[in-house]
């Protein structure tokens, strides 16, 4: 069984930002918020998780929008699909299909349009210019080297919510 703890309307169109007001109804409610937070992939985002566990002291078991794709065979064996490259972690690098590094460049942040600061670390290759593979990885008429900006503060909490929801206790919750 499931209960609905809070409900409301929102002129907003997406179920992100409504997290926070949700929780904080239901604890201004009920006194108190349930130890697992349950919602579906809309409201599954970096600042949410953030939230339930580091203001909210909880733990959510909320999918995110990749959640169900990131476990298909296709997706898994998508040689072009950065998650799947391998990471040197002594040199701090990525490596392609091509066997080319991607190197650390420099530490990056975005602001969200609500005002959330996202950080990131890029890297990039030094020279795509004669890969083969060009484009199979990149823009058809890329006239830059391939970059990847890799949010770990987002890849942590989507690590963790595949744990969380793979445990017995959890995942039929």
């Amino acid at each position: 069984s499931q209960f609905v703890l809070s409900y409301n309307v929102y002129q907003n169109p997406t179920d992100t930002r409504t997290m926070i007001p949700f929780l904080n109804s239901i604890q201004e409610t009920y006194g108190h918020l349930p130890e697992y937070i349950v919602a579906d992939a809309g409201y599954g985002s970096e600042s949410n998780y953030k939230a339930i566990i580091d203001d909210f002291n909880r733990t959510p078991l909320i999918t995110y929008g990749m959640f169900i794709k990131d476990k298909t065979k296709k997706y898994k064996s998508d040689i072009f699909n950065t998650q799947n490259w391998n990471y040197d972690e002594i040199n701090d690098e990525f490596i392609c299909p091509n066997n080319k590094r991607l190197g650390f460049k420099r530490y990056a942040y975005r602001h969200d349009k609500y005002g959330y600061k996202r950080d990131f670390k890029l890297y990039e290759c030094d020279d795509c210019s004669e890969c083969p593979l060009k484009n199979q990885c990149m823009n058809f008429n890329s006239k830059t080297n391939k970059k990847i900006m890799k949010n770990y503060n987002w890849e942590y909490f989507k690590s963790q919510i595949n744990k969380k929801l793979s445990e017995p206790e959890t995942k039929n919750i």
